[in-house]
């Protein structure tokens, strides 16, 4: 089942908690409620 992408403003946020507030792939994706993958994979492209 193909999932949802991101909007562009979860992307930045979750560009800016990794980079500029220093959370982990861990911490991002809880506080935002995704997976832990889905935080990898926009982190990675």
């Amino acid at each position: 089942m193909p999932t949802e992408r991101l909007s562009m403003r979860q992307i930045r946020e979750v560009l800016r908690l990794h980079y500029s507030v220093g959370m982990s792939q861990r911490v991002v994706a809880r506080s935002l409620g995704l997976a832990q993958g889905t935080v990898n994979k926009y982190l990675n492209l």
